[in-house]
């Protein structure tokens, strides 16, 4: 139970029904229990949605409302992997599923940073599922990256328990050396630039269905801490509008399909940021329905894109094309989705979108809302336009038509076609019932999506955009190209800098080593003979040992001398006896 005086006890949390199923995943056996694998991964998602429905009356409505999504998006992976047989990798993403929950339900700050450290290394296993060298190198640099994250965290902390401050609180406003440790260490999470290339560094090498999981909770659960401590830091626009354009434009010219979504994570999560930074009812109800409704959508568009790879085997986007008419389920979902990540009216992200753009225009800070019109331009382009032409609508060279020739929609699993389905009519339900996530927000406001200023804006966006497109097409081709992200400015000088580091650390304790080494022998050698002290340290000359047949020096001595004597005494011991006769 709780403590609510102390608030150092663990609660029960939905988090717990999922990290369960993933412990039992471990002990059911490989082979001929595929049934019951595929029960526990379905049951601990269900369990999870229940105990939230159920907890629901009691709860913040902040946490109920990102319970709820984690919970459906948990159902929802667990459906797309239905199919995989890879008893760790289900046990870790149900794990990290249920440790993200566990982050929202918690109510005390010991609390909140076990469930935190537990989503990090869940999520650490997820990218090293990959089971490739590229997924173990991008996982260790993963790891690195959220150990500093939870590090700032643990310091944060530690000065709140410190000062008595056990329960956890909203920090706005009440800046101190806490305030900005823990901010930094959320930060990690919600990807907050120059920190954020560990994203598109880790999320590309895992796994098809880890990724659906890590695109949903990582920075999911740093928004919702941002929302629970931070709201309103006015510091957190400017981080959050950068995003916003930032990952936009990565996106335009990246290649690789995975990744590209990578950089989307980044540009919608600075929605989210910039929202919770003007504060106000509005702009936390708009990070928190843009949160919601970005699960839905980026899930859908990562499981279609995982779908397009595992039928292809091809993850370049230069190397795909033509793949509606072959791939017609998946084209359809991806269409939806790549339509409401956008703003298309009539789908979630519309609506959404509407109560950000909302805030941040209320809050006078129209150079913002201008960069974000910019931004959601970018993510038209990138996305909605770019992947429907290139990889599924638009014409394709010889040579990848005729490396399309033997794929086919037939041999992806029921699972992942049901998960596809289910996530792209939660994009459809969601837009065309806007209250069905207006009404979860903390302050239930109401964006008003369907007005007429708002359809025709976004109307004449895509209009806009399309044409514009068309205009530049040859420019908005992929291109096989290496794109360098904000972690070049940093990796190599801290690789050689942690080099350093170790090596001095090492010379250091190699030094110590030989110090400690020579005193105690130096130490058993006096032990042993202490009149050693007197002779060296003291100056004391040691004293001449006599010559004897017992001393080991006379043994070792020419024993000539000894020889010749011998001889003597018996040349006269016969001489004796011969003149006694």
């Amino acid at each position: 139970m709780h403590d609510l005086a102390g608030g150092l006890l663990f609660s029960p949390t939905p988090g717990v029904a999922l990290i369960v199923g993933g412990l039992l995943t471990l002990l059911v056996p490989g082979s001929g229990k595929a049934a019951l694998r595929k029960a526990v991964m379905i049951l601990g998602p269900v369990g999870a949605l229940v105990w939230v429905a159920v907890k629901g009356p009691e709860t913040e409505s902040l946490s109920f409302m990102f319970g709820t999504i984690f919970a459906i998006i948990a159902g929802i992976g667990a459906l797309y992997n239905l199919h995989v047989k890879d008893r760790f990798e289900i046990a870790a993403e149900m794990a990290y599923a249920g440790s993200s929950l566990g982050v929202v339900y918690a109510s005390g700050w010991l609390e909140m940073l076990v469930y935190w450290e537990l989503m990090a290394v869940c999520s650490w296993l997820i990218v090293r599922c990959g089971r490739t060298q590229k997924a173990s190198q991008a996982g260790f640099r993963y790891l690195l990256i959220h150990m500093l994250g939870g590090n700032l965290l643990l310091a944060g902390v530690t000065l709140k328990l410190l000062a008595g401050e056990t329960i956890i609180t909203c920090l706005t406003g009440n800046v101190d050396g806490a305030y900005w440790l823990i901010l930094a260490g959320v930060a990690v999470n919600a990807a907050i630039p120059p920190l954020n290339g560990w994203i598109a560094d880790a999320y590309p090498e895992s796994t098809m269905g880890g990724t659906v999981y890590m695109g949903s909770y990582t920075t999911k659960v740093g928004v919702f801490c941002l929302i629970r401590l931070f709201a309103g830091t006015e510091l957190l626009l400017y981080f959050g509008v950068f995003m916003a354009v930032w990952g936009a434009c990565m996106a335009l010219i990246e290649n690789d399909l995975r990744r590209l979504f990578a950089y989307h994570i980044i540009s919608q999560v600075g929605y989210m940021i910039a929202a919770l930074a003007v504060g106000g009812p509005v702009g936390v109800d708009g990070a928190a329905a843009h949160a919601f409704n970005n699960i839905l959508y980026k899930g859908t568009l990562l499981m279609c894109a995982g779908t397009v790879i595992f039928v292809t085997g091809r993850r370049k986007i230069s190397e795909l094309g033509g793949l509606g008419k072959k791939m017609p389920l998946t084209a359809g979902c991806f269409l939806i989705a790549s339509l409401a990540i956008a703003g298309f009216p009539l789908l979630n992200g519309f609506n959404s979108k509407a109560l950000v753009m909302n805030a941040v225009a209320e809050s006078g800070n129209h150079w913002a809302e201008l960069l974000l019109m910019v931004a959601s331009v970018g993510t038209l382009f990138s996305v909605t336009l770019k992947l429907n032409y290139f990889v599924f609508f638009g014409p394709c060279e010889a040579a990848v038509e005729e490396a399309n020739r033997q794929v086919s929609e037939r041999e992806v699993p029921l699972g992942r076609k049901a998960a596809m389905v289910l996530g792209a009519s939660g994009c459809v339900v969601c837009g065309l019932l806007p209250q069905l996530v207006y009404g979860l927000t903390p302050y239930g406001s109401d964006g008003h999506p369907f007005t007429v200023d708002h359809v025709t804006q976004y109307l004449e966006l895509f209009g806009g955009g399309a044409l514009a497109f068309l205009m530049y097409l040859e420019h908005m081709r992929p291109k096989k190209k290496l794109t360098l992200d904000t972690d070049w400015f940093y990796r190599k000088p801290l690789k050689y800098g942690v080099l350093g580091i170790s090596r001095g650390c090492w010379q250091l304790f190699c030094s110590i080593g030989e110090g400690v080494y020579g005193l105690v022998t130096s130490g058993s050698r006096y032990l042993h003979h202490p009149r050693l002290l007197l002779e060296e340290k003291l100056g004391v000359k040691p004293r001449k040992r006599p010559d004897c047949l017992e001393d080991d020096d006379v043994l070792q001595k020419p024993a000539g001398w000894l020889v010749a004597m011998n001889f003597a005494i018996f040349l006269a011991l016969i001489l004796f006896v011969f003149y006694n006769r």
